[in-house]
């Protein structure tokens, strides 16, 4: 027979051909990049029985479903926690809030620094003048000891003159008069 199929022969070649490749062009992405024309195209129609085939495509769309539904129950999962997480993540307007704060305790923290300072630099002016005026006291008191001790030298001085005047003058005459006395003597 001319032009006649083999049952076997064409259900085997059509349904494992054409079946195949539109079951990798439905799984493939790229099959959307390519230009869709606008010829129809024509499949000879399936006059044979394909048999079981069928159920292996359904056994096929079943399993990718079954993973299509553990992957979105992951992509559930992920997202509810991402979505607990995010409540925690800061703002852009959180960022700036937090930003002028710093700057106001910065200048609080300044001001505070500078009427520190203040207060700093008047103790030490004070402690300065309280030093100040003890150490003129201190010079005053080694003044007063100074004068002192200038009025004891005074005084040494004076008693010295006293004593050489008074004691030492008469008994250095005494004792040259003494000495006059046994020369002269005893050169007579």
């Amino acid at each position: 027979m001319a032009g006649s199929w083999n049952v076997n022969a064409a259900q085997i070649c059509f349904t494992n051909g054409v079946v195949e490749r539109l079951s990798n062009v439905m799984e493939e992405d790229s099959v959307m990049d390519y230009p869709i024309s606008n010829t129809t195209r024509v499949f000879p129609p399936l006059i044979f029985d394909v048999g079981n085939k069928g159920d292996h495509l359904m056994e096929q769309i079943t399993k990718r479903v079954e993973q299509l539904e553990k992957n979105t129950q992951q992509i559930q999962t992920d997202v509810a926690v991402l979505t607990a997480r995010s409540e925690h993540f800061a703002t852009k307007a959180d960022i700036e809030k937090v930003r002028a704060e710093q700057g106001v305790m910065r200048v609080e923290i300044m001001g505070e620094l500078g009427a520190l300072e203040q207060r700093i630099d008047k103790k030490f002016e004070r402690m300065e003048d309280k030093f100040d005026k003890k150490f003129e006291k201190i010079d005053e008191k080694f003044e007063r000891v100074d004068q002192r001790f200038n009025q004891l030298e005074d005084k040494i001085a004076a008693f010295n003159n006293s004593i050489t005047w008074k004691i030492m003058l008469p008994t250095g005459l005494l004792v040259l008069a003494w000495f006059m006395q046994n020369i002269v003597l005893k050169m007579s």
